[in-house]
């Protein structure tokens, strides 16, 4: 990989933590990229989150501009893209070279193998994902999933094998597929409070029912009341 097409950084210097003259000049960088139209709408205007990216963006030794181009934040979390994490594993030689996949199948059969052969070791290192298992985990409420099933799961797999067998280059953090994927299951009606609301309102329909019949029996009495005290038969 040549000079020009490296993703990664040497500078790994955090002295702006702790350095207020580096701070400060962090901080105008910053505020410089929060200015620009060339920054994703969600980093714009936002100095405080291109603060926080460039600080990511140091930690994980990656250059500022990529940082910002592919971070993303979903459900309240910050991720990277999953084709972006799978370039920085590329790149920081883990593996002897580029991820790679093997397709099997089609349709709910399907079946991504990615592999990479592990630098160190020379180990060919694989991890399938399916889906089958794309069903059974929920994943398929993303519409990805229907339009393009094989690309997904490349995703899903290269971040899998990248987390096993070198999550160094990620630090813990999440690729945005693994993110918008996962969705919390909420079982509809399913919680005792959810049982004493349904009861409360049972017996509060109830109840107005009865009220409207009281109602409705109370003005009835008053009309037959009323044409008994003027001598007048009602049902005539």
């Amino acid at each position: 990989m040549t000079k020009d097409t490296q993703i990664t950084t040497t500078n790994n210097n955090g002295s702006f933590l702790t350095d207020p003259k580096s701070f400060e000049h962090t901080w105008r960088v910053a505020t410089a990229f929060s200015k620009s139209q060339l920054v994703p709408p969600h980093f714009q205007n936002k100095p405080e989150d291109c603060m926080v990216a460039l600080m990511m963006a140091n930690q994980l030794n990656v250059d500022p501009y990529s940082a910002l181009q592919n971070l993303q934040m979903i459900k309240g979390k910050v991720a990277f893209s999953s084709a972006f994490a799978i370039a920085l594993a590329n790149d920081r030689g883990s593996f002897a070279a580029p991820i790679t996949w093997d397709i099997d199948g089609k349709g709910d059969s399907l079946v991504v193998t990615a592999k990479a052969k592990l630098k160190q070791t020379g180990e060919i290192v694989k991890v399938s994902v399916s889906m089958e298992t794309a069903k059974k985990e929920g994943w398929t409420r993303n519409t990805k999933y229907q339009t393009m099933p094989e690309q997904m799961l490349r995703y899903r797999s290269a971040t899998w094998l990248i987390r096993l067998h070198c999550p160094e280059v990620l630090l813990g953090m999440q690729a945005s597929d693994e993110i918008s994927d996962v969705e919390p299951t909420v079982n509809v009606g399913g919680s005792p409070v959810d049982k004493i609301n349904a009861k409360v309102k049972k017996k509060i329909n109830i109840t107005e029912e009865a009220d409207k019949i009281q109602d409705t029996n109370t003005k009835l009495e008053n009309v037959i009341t009323d044409s008994v005290d003027d001598d007048i038969d009602p049902f005539n």
